[in-house]
């Protein structure tokens, strides 16, 4: 082996030890870009009167013009983040025929789907009326 070739082989060796921590870096950075944990929501419609949960709304969303009848449910995307948080969020949630709406503090699960429930019948039946448990 001529001095050339040791002399290169020792630059080599010098430029992976100063770009090993950079491509480290790089790597960790790509892993934790693609990790793609998302919140949901999950909506449950236990009323026992055949109501219809019309709409959903909480700070930074509203869903609007939904039909999730009694003995169904649906799940939401929250992709927007949540703005007021995770914790005590005042949820609306309107239903009927006719028109009514019951409201909940809810605290959301991060990077894991939060479910909801409207429960109840019409308080004259000798049920509590309609309330949202979580």
């Amino acid at each position: 082996m001529n001095y050339k070739e040791k002399l290169n082989g020792t630059l080599l060796k010098s430029m992976i030890r100063r770009r090993f921590p950079l491509a480290i870096f790089y790597i960790f950075l790509i892993i934790n870009s693609c990790d793609n944990k998302e919140e949901f929501l999950k909506v449950v419609n236990e009323d026992k009167d055949g109501c219809s949960i019309t709409s959903v709304r909480f700070v930074g969303y509203e869903f609007n013009n939904l039909l999730i009848s009694s003995g169904s449910s649906q799940t939401f995307t929250l992709d927007k983040g949540m703005s007021g948080g995770y914790y005590d969020i005042n949820v609306i949630v309107s239903f009927g025929p006719p028109s009514r709406s019951s409201s909940a503090k809810i605290n959301f699960n991060k990077d894991k789907t939060t479910i909801i429930t409207l429960k109840g019948c019409i308080s004259y039946e000798g049920c509590k009326g309609h309330y949202l448990s979580q």
